[in-house]
């Protein structure tokens, strides 16, 4: 009795139901949006630090972390870092997107650390320098369906794919394809430069005092060790949580304040069905249930509607950053749906006590 008649309700105003799920569809759009990118960070974050955990990462300085193809190093200032007290090694590393491809450049010496671990090979050998070959992640090869052998154009030159890496879990090295470092410097027009630099400090507590002296002594490097990027991020994930926690209670009290509008006016209109109701036998909290699951249907449905909204707002954040960095995780949906259900629930309760307390007799003077 309870589905079929809000089933009838919502059916019969048709144009209201749906301006009411507009509200919370927009509300919810809007936090699970912002909240895509907050998730995405921790997770890159995340995933990141097991790779540079105990490395100084250096940049152009004025570079956003985020967005690595942007930054450019003179390669002269390799030997000024390496020469730095505390410095055991120095990798140089060159990003670059060619053809629509991401492609990274390491030197053999230094892959141990640029790689995080000495990953093994799945299929093949590792690249030689100077010899157009190219190394790509296990998922790359997957998705393109790439065996040893094959060949990717880059530039309208023929690399050939010599080896696979085996799954390491990193999404940037599965995804990868990596080269020699001269050779993507010639391929990307970045000749005597490189993106960025791992720095490994002979210990892991000279890593603090080598961030310090780079950022003081190199007016075009910035520096961080795997601590403060932590810290950074943290700020910024506290800075992103009140953004979004502030465009929830918008979308709450607007969203809860239409849907009990809307209630109340329902309540009001159908007094004399629920009066039948009651005079043939319908509790008071059948009554109140039935009203109460009205709002959270709209509520919910006007969610469920604005979560997939939220992936394009996602994969439209991510274009925006030229990187990944936005997702919509499944705690994030789930998060969604209860907040939605929520804000039913609370702005459904009025009318629905409303509704419960009509008098049989006084209700059925409006049938």
């Amino acid at each position: 009795m309870m589905w079929e008649m809000m089933l009838r309700e919502l059916g019969r105003h048709k144009l209201r139901t749906v301006l009411t799920m507009l509200g919370v569809m927009i509300g919810i759009f809007l936090v699970t949006s912002v909240s895509s990118f907050s998730e995405g960070i921790t997770y890159y974050v995340n995933d990141q630090i097991t790779i540079t955990s105990g490395l100084v990462i250096v940049t152009e300085k004025g570079v956003m972390g985020f967005n690595m193809f942007a930054s450019h190093i003179d390669e002269d200032l390799l030997d000024d870092v390496a020469n730095i007290p505390g410095v055991d090694k120095v990798a140089p590393l060159v990003m670059a997107r060619v053809d629509g491809i991401m492609l990274t450049g390491i030197n053999r010496e230094s892959e141990d650390i640029i790689r995080g671990v000495n990953i093994d090979l799945e299929e093949g050998r590792d690249f030689d320098a100077g010899a157009r070959e190219l190394v790509i992640g296990s998922s790359y090869a997957d998705i393109n369906d790439y065996v040893v052998g094959d060949t990717i154009k880059l530039k309208n030159e023929e690399y050939e794919v010599v080896g696979i890496l085996m799954e390491s879990g990193d999404q940037d090295i599965d995804n990868g394809v990596h080269m020699d470092l001269t050779d993507l410097q010639e391929l990307a027009d970045m000749e005597g430069g490189i993106s960025m630099m791992m720095v490994k400090p002979l210990t892991p507590s000279d890593a603090d005092t080598i961030e310090q002296t780079i950022n003081d002594e190199f007016s075009d490097l910035s520096a961080a060790s795997d601590k403060s990027i932590m810290n950074s991020v943290n700020e910024m994930m506290g800075q992103l949580t009140l953004m979004t926690f502030a465009l929830g209670s918008i979308a709450a009290l607007i969203s809860g304040i239409v849907i009990m509008n809307v209630m109340i006016i329902s309540v009001r209109e159908r007094r004399g069905e629920i009066g039948t109701m009651k005079a043939v036998g319908a509790t008071n909290r059948q009554i109140l249930l039935s009203v109460l699951l009205e709002a959270v249907t709209i509520s919910v449905t006007g969610a469920v509607i604005g979560v997939i909204l939220s992936f394009g707002g996602a994969a439209y954040i991510n274009m925006i950053l030229m990187q990944p960095l936005a997702m919509v995780t499944p705690r994030l949906i789930a998060q969604s749906i209860a907040f939605a259900a929520s804000i039913g629930i609370v702005s459904g309760i009025l009318p629905a006590r409303q509704a419960a307390k009509l008098s049989p007799i006084e209700a059925l003077r409006y049938e």
